[in-house]
């Protein structure tokens, strides 16, 4: 429960965590943060400066909070079916490569 409820509030702090440090967790920072600072700016006036809260871009900085914390839950998803070795692990669908293939960094070698 503590690991989605962080998931949800703080995304990047959830995917680094959580998720094992994956290679999503700068680009849910990106979502977050542009999410967080929208909220801010929004109920700041906005872009349009005016006295009270600009509900639009409001609107589009929970969006972007919702996005990213979306993207966490199911990179922790990924990550708890790829411990457990669920039947959509990709560990359990590797193919090994056989002995008589040959090395394909071969072909560039020989271009140059």
């Amino acid at each position: 429960m503590k690991k989605y409820l962080v998931a949800a509030l703080m995304p990047p702090i959830g995917a680094c965590r959580f998720g094992c440090g994956t290679n999503c967790a700068p680009p849910i920072s990106v979502f977050w943060l542009f999410g967080v600072i929208s909220v801010i700016y929004g109920l700041l006036g906005g872009p349009v400066e005016g006295d009270g809260i600009h509900w639009t871009t409001v609107g589009l900085g929970l969006a972007m909070w919702a996005i990213a914390s979306v993207w966490t839950l199911l990179t922790l998803q990924g990550v708890d079916q790829d411990r457990c070795h669920g039947i959509m692990s990709p560990r359990d669908h590797q193919v090994p490569p056989s002995l008589d293939e040959s090395d394909p960094m071969d072909e560039v070698h020989k271009a140059h």
